[in-house]
């Protein structure tokens, strides 16, 4: 019992402060409310003490002067309303303030107007001078036109030489250029030329070496030869000597005359040639002739190779002997196999077949045929040009008959007329009322063939509608057509003298015809009343 008093005791203790809470939290909000109420009433009432005070504040300060600013302002409409509640030196600053920038704009305009000014006062004196200047131009010549002269000289002749200098400048580059990318094939050309030198010289001190031998050997020689022809010589002119002396000439007759060979004559006269010279010229000259027949024979210039070359030259020698050998009789075998082809040849040709002679009996034939047809063609086409003109008048009669024909056994063409609507097709005239039923004539065909068939059944239609007991109508049909002819066509007018001065029924009859036809205004209206009649059907 005790625990439950407690407990109950406790639930209304909570109970009873829940209670008190919610009575607190609803006594807040009303108050609350209470206090915001009070709050915008003092707001409001603030706001409007300020609003007094200012108003206050600036008459105090200002003062009613909207009427001094107001004749300030006289022609500015726009800023009187803008400046009514402000004091004078406060407008006067505002004014300053927005006018600053038009007041530097201008500034700066006036600058600039000056400067223009004076620009086109001196070029109005410059253009002055100038007028002057052409005007008495022959009077005096400028000094400064005179060294503008030399100088305009002196710069055509710096502008001619630098562009000599240019081009003398790209031509050093390209050639150093050139020579810059042509440098790594120098050292090889410089090289193999060395070598080749080297081995002329070696070549040269070859031959030397093995014509040493032969040269002082010659040199012995030489020299026996010349005390050998020295000591003849020598024994020659003691021998005549000694007949002369012993045979006495006997003279008969004038003393013989002796010609003596005239120096000049002589080609050797003037060259500084010993025997001596001459013979080791000769010499040089087979030693010369030997090296060029070793170049020859063994196919080379140099030195080293020319010996190795000469101990294998026999044994190439041979094979190339025996390589002409086996050439030459190749080409006798196949001269001979020429030989024996042309002689087959000769006898199948000789000995012609049965299946021989019938093709070339064949060949024969076809040209006999294909030269008549030729013959044939020719003849036909002179036979076509001769008859040209009676071909052309066959052809003109062909088409006048398709002309003529064209309407038998059929209805004329009636060409019909598209209009847009159904009132364009009513007629504004009289004579629009009749058919047309003239047309255009067809194109004329072409082909022969389907010209002659369709002349051929357009006749036998005809024929078949011809009968015998139409034959005696014929004269009164041609002179029933020749006056409907003649009425259709008008007469050709022809006036006398005496038909001139009586009364004119022609132009009597005419102008009855003209006042039968309406005019411009009664075509309008007729037009205008068949229209309406046709609206109405359409709408009825």
């Amino acid at each position: 019992m005790d625990a439950q008093l407690y407990y109950r005791s406790l639930w209304q203790h909570g109970r009873a402060a829940d209670e008190c809470l919610e009575r607190r939290v609803i006594y807040k909000q009303h108050e609350t409310r209470t206090h915001r109420a009070l709050l915008l009433v003092e707001n409001k009432r603030v706001k409007t003490e300020c609003a007094d005070g200012r108003l206050k504040l600036q008459k105090i300060t200002v003062g009613n002067n909207a009427h001094q600013i107001r004749n300030f302002l006289i022609m500015h409409r726009d800023m009187q309303r803008l400046y009514q509640r402000m004091p004078i030196y406060l407008v006067a600053d505002n004014i300053n303030q927005r006018t600053f920038v038009m007041r530097k704009e201008r500034d700066r305009l006036d600058a600039r107007l000056q400067q223009l000014k004076h620009k086109y006062r001196v070029l109005l004196m410059e253009r002055s001078r100038a007028v002057n200047m052409i005007k008495y131009e022959n009077e005096y010549i400028l000094q400064e036109e005179l060294q503008s002269r030399v100088l305009l000289k002196k710069i055509e002749n710096s502008k001619v030489r630098l562009n000599a200098i240019r081009t003398i400048n790209t031509t050093y580059k390209k050639m150093r250029q050139v020579l810059l990318q042509d440098e790594i094939f120098y050292e090889p050309i410089l090289r193999s030329l060395d070598d080749d030198m080297e081995d002329q010289v070696n070549f040269i001190k070859h031959i030397l070496y093995l014509g040493m031998p032969a040269i002082a050997k010659f040199k012995v020689l030489n020299r026996e030869l010349l005390q050998l022809s020295e000591k003849a010589r020598k024994n020659q002119l003691a021998k005549i000597q000694i007949l002369n002396s012993l045979k006495k000439p006997i003279v008969i007759g004038p003393p013989q005359v002796v010609v003596r060979e005239i120096q000049t004559n002589n080609p050797k006269r003037y060259l500084r040639l010993t025997e001596s010279m001459a013979i080791l010229k000769a010499e040089l000259q087979t030693i010369e002739n030997t090296i060029k027949n070793l170049r020859l024979t063994v196919l080379c210039s140099q030195a080293k190779e020319i010996y190795p070359r000469i101990k294998t030259q026999m044994e190439n020698n041979e094979k190339l002997k025996r390589e002409i050998e086996k050439k030459m009789q190749a080409k006798l075998m196949l001269e001979q196999k020429l030989k024996c082809s042309t002689l087959l040849s000769d006898v199948l040709l000789n000995n012609l077949s049965e299946e021989e002679i019938n093709r070339l009996e064949r060949i024969r034939e076809l040209q006999l045929m294909m030269k008549s047809d030729n013959e044939f063609e020719e003849q036909s086409i002179a036979h076509i040009q001769n008859r040209a003109d009676a071909y052309v008048l066959m052809r003109w009669t062909v088409w006048n008959l398709w002309e003529i024909l064209r309407h038998v056994d059929r209805n004329p063409k009636l060409y019909k007329r598209q209009y847009p609507n159904e009132s364009l097709k009513l007629p504004l005239l009289k004579f629009e009322l009749f058919e047309i039923r003239a047309y255009p004539p067809e194109l004329f065909e072409e082909d022969v063939d389907s010209i002659m068939h369709y002349l051929k059944r357009k006749v036998f239609k005809l024929m078949q509608s011809f009968t015998p007991a139409m034959a005696a109508a014929i004269p009164q049909s041609r002179e029933r057509y020749h006056r409907i002819y003649l009425d259709t066509v008008d007469p050709v007018r022809v006036f006398d003298d005496d038909q001139q001065d009586g009364p004119k029924i022609d132009d009597l009859l005419e102008d009855r015809t003209l006042a039968s036809i309406p005019n411009r205004k009664q075509i309008k209206a007729q037009s205008a009343r068949l229209v309406e009649e046709a609206t109405r059907r359409d709408e009825s």
